[in-house]
C-alpha cells in the first residue's frame, strides 16, 4: 500500500525540473551556434590570409603583362614605320633625295632652306 501523500522523487523532478531543464539546453544550443559561427569566421579569415598574397601577386603579374603588351605594340609600330621607310628608300628616288638632303643639311643651288625644329616627342 502506498501512502497517498508520498511523492516519488523521480516524479517530482520530472514535474518541477522539466521547466528548468529547457532553458539550460537552450543556452547550450546558443553557445554551440556561436562557436560554430566563430569557427566559420576563423576559417574564412585563414583562407583570406592564405590566398591574399597570391592574389596580389596575380594582380602585379597582370599589370606587368599589360605594360609589356604596350611596349610590344609600340615596338611593332616602330618596326612597321622603319620597314616602310626602308622600302621607300630602296624604291623611291625622290624620297631618298629628300631624306638625304634633310639629314645632311644639303641644298641645291639657288635654294633656300627654312628649318623648323620641333621639341622632342
Amino acid at each position: 500500500m502506498r501512502d497517498p501523500e508520498f511523492q516519488d522523487s523521480l516524479e517530482r523532478s520530472l514535474r518541477s525540473g522539466g521547466g528548468s531543464a529547457k532553458p539550460r539546453t537552450n543556452v547550450w544550443k546558443r553557445l554551440s551556434r556561436v562557436m560554430e559561427v566563430v569557427i566559420y569566421g576563423l576559417l574564412i579569415l585563414a583562407v583570406v590570409k592564405l590566398f591574399g598574397p597570391e592574389r596580389e601577386r596575380q594582380d602585379d603579374l597582370k599589370a606587368e603583362r599589360e605594360r609589356i603588351s604596350r611596349v610590344r605594340d609600340e615596338k611593332e609600330a616602330r618596326v612597321l614605320r622603319l620597314r616602310q621607310e626602308h622600302r621607300l628608300l630602296k624604291t623611291d628616288k625622290g624620297y631618298l633625295e629628300t631624306v638625304a638632303r634633310d639629314r645632311l643639311n644639303l641644298q641645291r643651288k639657288g635654294e633656300h632652306i627654312v628649318r623648323i625644329e620641333r621639341g622632342e616627342e
